[in-house]
């Protein structure tokens, strides 16, 4: 006979689309370690509104899901074990310290700030309140990544070269100008929302055998998007290099691929090239697109003591099966980490800054600037 599971109580600041998605994902599945309820939401709609949304997502005990209307007051005075934050990226920084100050632990949406400088005080405050601190970049908990990381890389010898592309159609022409993606007020631009999970595959391939590859930013460069206001990068280029290899990074929030159908059926695009390629020494690894919710490993062997009886390359794919959308399993990691009583950690810290750095390094070197009102510390 098993054991029950241990339950970890959320609470959500924002019922935003990406909530949505990742809330009902968390809550009703059943292969997770913990049991996960939501005891809480914050919203600047209506009460009934909130609930409806709650019904119509079949959150279990929705009914009982206590609906603030301030999210200040919920931080000050909800029960609960972490906070899920999933504000537009300008507002993470505040909404994250907010919850921290309140010794709460915090798993925000990525990016998890506007700057590295932003993340290192959230880090100093989490290990300051003994609290758990986590960014929500669920990509690196996924089956096929902790195989790549685990199984594959390992095998690669030396990492030479990576390409490395997220590029989605967020932006269509129907969008209206008040669009969070479309307002830089609030950190829109395809660099800091996408460029994060990009660049999580260069960190993988780069520093995944747990040392720092002293990687900088070489080169950068976007083109904004096309007819709309606001000077917003939309295609984007970046170099990266280290003194043993290469990285080019690119991401796009209008294609390619169609914007007509609904938003997360998108991800469901079979696309005609991969998205990530990793190249090693004995092996290289190309990912298919979508490479934030991989499902497939594309690895061909070339090393000489890997290759076919004839000294052809050896194929191989690998298969892991990501139950539900995938969003739950990071719900597991902070989990974890909050019901065992861990105390003052931020879980992928390095991992973290690493890639806020780089995103600071290479907005920098393309010119794209946000108002200094949300880049202060």
């Amino acid at each position: 006979m098993s054991l029950p599971k241990k339950t970890c109580r959320w609470a959500a600041l924002s019922l935003s689309s990406i909530a949505t998605v990742f809330l009902p994902d968390l809550l009703r599945q059943e292969d997770a370690e913990y049991n996960h309820e939501l005891w809480c939401v914050s919203t600047t709609g209506s009460d009934e509104r909130a609930r409806k949304l709650l019904e119509g997502l079949k959150i279990p005990r929705h009914d009982v899901v206590k609906i603030y209307s301030s999210w200040e007051v919920m931080l000050k005075e909800a029960e609960f074990d972490v906070v899920y934050i999933s504000t537009p990226s300008a507002l993470h920084y505040g909404h994250t310290i907010a919850a921290l100050e309140a010794k709460r632990s915090v798993l925000v949406e990525k990016p998890a700030a506007m700057n590295k400088k932003q993340y290192e005080r959230c880090i100093q405050l989490a290990k300051q309140n003994d609290v758990v601190l986590m960014e929500a970049l669920w990509t690196r908990y996924l089956p096929a990544t902790k195989y790549f990381l685990e199984e594959l890389l390992p095998k690669l010898g030396p990492v030479r070269r990576v390409y490395s592309e997220w590029s989605f159609p967020i932006v269509s022409n129907e969008m209206p100008e008040s669009s969070r993606f479309l307002d830089k007020s609030v950190g829109a631009g395809s660099l800091v929302d996408m460029g994060c999970y990009a660049l999580t595959w260069v960190d993988l391939a780069f520093n995944g055998l747990n040392y720092d590859s002293e990687t900088k930013v070489a080169y950068s460069h976007y083109l904004p998007v096309p007819d709309r206001p606001g000077d917003i990068d939309d295609i984007t280029t970046t170099i990266l290099t280290n003194k043993n290899a290469t990285a080019l990074v690119t991401t796009s929030m209008t294609g390619p691929g169609s914007s007509k159908c609904a938003f997360y059926m998108r991800f469901g695009a079979t696309k005609s090239g991969k998205a990530v390629r990793i190249e090693g020494s004995r092996a290289s690894v190309a990912i298919p697109f979508p490479s934030i919710r991989p499902e497939e490993l594309h690895v061909q062997w070339y090393g000489n003591d890997v290759v076919n009886e004839d000294g052809t390359e050896r194929d191989e794919v690998i298969k892991m099966e990501v139950k539900g959308w995938g969003l739950w399993y990071q719900g597991d990691v902070i989990a974890k980490a909050v019901r065992e009583g861990e105390k003052g950690i931020v879980i992928g810290e390095a991992e973290s800054l690493r890639v806020l750095d780089w995103l600071d390094q290479a907005r920098s070197l393309a010119g794209i600037k946000y108002d200094e009102s949300i880049e202060r510390v």
